[in-house]
């Protein structure tokens, strides 16, 4: 199944997939949800070192009074 096919075809009542666009549907939805999770932990941990960084930052100030 071409990309072109894959972006064209919608799961509805009406037209059951064959297995290999399933497989393909699959496949591509697998690389996406890859994808997407990468992009959301990287967000996570930059997020959390600043947060880290932040507090060890006005941990290391209130420690000097």
């Amino acid at each position: 199944m071409s990309e072109q096919e894959l972006k064209k075809y919608r799961l509805t009542s009406v037209e059951e997939p064959t297995d290999e666009q399933l497989k393909a549907l699959m496949h591509a939805a697998g690389e996406e949800a890859r994808r997407r999770g990468a992009v959301a932990e990287a967000k996570y941990r930059a997020e959390l070192e600043q947060l880290v960084s932040d507090n060890l930052t006005e941990y290391t100030c209130n420690d000097d009074k």
